[in-house]
């Protein structure tokens, strides 16, 4: 599973309460994740999520809050409309849209977290490295 980079794109509320919640109680997460905290899903635009693949990443995760626990009013509405976006364009660019998925959670739902960022790895490592992003070797 170490071969492909996955990014989560965290709410700062609910979702990285759980991100941290499971740190604090040892739960590992796959070591190929890496997390970006934002003030809410609503404030990134696309671009950021394309930067994600075109910089390595070979899948994304958006991590939202439940639509009525949002604490910007329609950020969630706005995160679902860029990942929609998104995905579209992932479609035409052959990256394949299942390499971008976002899920909604609860401040308290710490274990179905860490569940669903494995479950992604998984579905990650199975589809491979993003076939846009060539690897390149790194001579020391």
């Amino acid at each position: 599973m170490a071969d492909v980079n996955i990014l989560g794109i965290a709410c700062n509320w609910s979702p990285y309460c759980c991100y941290n919640a499971a740190g604090q109680a040892g739960l590992a997460l796959p070591p190929n994740f890496r997390l970006i905290r934002v003030m809410c899903i609503g404030r990134i635009n696309q671009a950021l999520i394309l930067r994600a693949f075109e910089h390595g990443a070979d899948g994304v995760i958006v991590l939202e809050c439940e639509d009525s626990d949002c604490r910007y009013g329609p950020g969630p509405e706005v995160g679902h409309s860029n990942v929609a976006r998104v995905r579209q364009l992932l479609r035409y660019l052959g990256i394949g849209q299942d390499r971008l998925v976002e899920r909604t959670f609860q401040a308290d739902q710490r274990d179905e977290f860490v569940a669903v960022i494995h479950d992604f790895a998984a579905r990650i490592a199975a589809l491979g490295p993003n076939p846009a992003n060539p690897r390149q070797e790194r001579v020391a």
